[in-house]
């Protein structure tokens, strides 16, 4: 098993696939479901909805949903080996090695003998836009995906369930000064330098522990790009300023606002919400989640996935995945092939035991 799990992982790692350039690996991934004769295949875009030829509606339908795009690489890029446990490469973590886990399932479980009805989801441009996401699509083309009784998203989570999810929103924050001669700056104001306080505090402010249905998301606002002036010899007269936050499930947008409106009375910067996109809360109340949960390591989910997506549309749903959150976008990511075996097992023994009457 360990040996097919790797080359399922080494399939997609492979393959590059950065946000918007998933083509060749959802053109592969869909030429080798499809000749194995025991999946039906649709396609949208760059979007995957399989399902099995012999559906049987008596059991619960469970989704499992994997993103098939990674972050770019880092200058050099990330050599695809494996050194003893550890598989390298882009998204090996996040989440390539979640969609080996999914592959590995569909093609080495016992679907007839599985107490669920399995559809499997492979999907483009999570690491992009929340509108841009390819979830939107399939939902809309693929209505059935919602008739789900619960959804797993193989995120990276190291083999624990993570439940729910933070939401997250990128603000742009903007501090105008007055343009002069860099050699009298005197006679301008420097939106940079303006800007030093609000980063200083940034800097210093701690994450804020949320406490949602006894599991503890954190709050934090992190400054993830910055922009301005136009010459060496010019003092800048605006400085741009992204801030990634992430709040706790339940929060909205009208959070979001209070937050940085209380920030630019103190700070004295205007904003924007660029991209907002909710939380979930966790749904461990839900008997096939349960189950699950019982023999598994149960945590927050600190990131945002599309378990939240799941949510808002009604669907129950949590993160199980192989892969190393900390190695998430790292230089070196990489994922340990006896996590992924565990997972395996551990779906194997859960998709066995469910009892048809849940």
């Amino acid at each position: 098993m360990r040996e097919r799990l790797l080359e399922a992982l080494l399939f997609f790692l492979e393959r590059p696939s950065v946000t918007g350039e998933e083509k060749r690996l959802c053109d592969d991934l869909e030429a080798r479901l499809a000749g194995s004769g025991l999946w039906s295949v649709g396609r949208t875009s760059n979007n995957l909805v399989v399902r099995r030829r012999t559906p049987d509606p008596s059991r619960p339908k469970l989704v499992f949903a994997g993103h098939l795009d990674t972050v770019p690489e880092p200058e050099g890029g990330i050599p695809v080996r494996v050194e003893g446990d550890e598989v390298y490469g882009r998204g090996a973590s996040d989440m390539k090695g979640g969609d080996a886990l999914m592959l590995a399932l569909m093609e080495n479980l016992d679907w007839d003998e599985a107490r669920v009805d399995p559809l499997f989801v492979f999907y483009e441009r999570e690491e992009g836009p929340h509108e841009e996401n390819g979830l939107g699509r399939v939902f809309e083309e693929y209505p059935e995906v919602l008739e789900a009784r619960l959804a797993l998203i193989p995120e990276p989570t190291a083999g624990a369930l993570e439940a729910g999810c933070a939401g997250t929103a990128q603000v742009e924050v903007v501090f105008r000064g007055r343009s002069a001669h860099a050699a009298r700056p005197w006679l301008g104001e420097n939106a940079i330098s303006k800007a030093g306080g609000f980063l200083a505090a940034l800097h210093e402010r701690m994450p804020e522990e949320v406490e949602v249905e006894g599991l503890g998301f954190y709050e934090v606002l992190t400054p993830t790009l910055a922009r301005g002036g136009v010459a060496t010899n010019v003092v800048p007269d605006e400085f741009r300023i992204n801030v990634n936050h992430r709040f706790a499930p339940g929060r909205g947008r009208d959070h979001v606002e209070r937050t940085f409106a209380k920030l630019a009375r103190e700070h004295g910067f205007s904003f924007e919400v660029k991209d907002f996109a909710a939380g979930a809360p966790p749904a461990l109340g839900d008997p096939l989640l349960q189950e699950l949960a019982s023999e598994t390591e149960v945590r927050a989910k600190q990131g945002w996935t599309d378990v939240a997506r799941f949510a808002a549309a009604g669907v129950p749903a949590a993160n199980y995945g192989p892969g190393i959150p900390e190695q998430a976008h790292q230089d070196e990511e990489h994922v340990k092939l006896s996590v992924l075996e565990g997972c395996y097992r551990r779906l194997k023994d859960y998709l066995s035991a469910i009892r048809r009457a849940i």
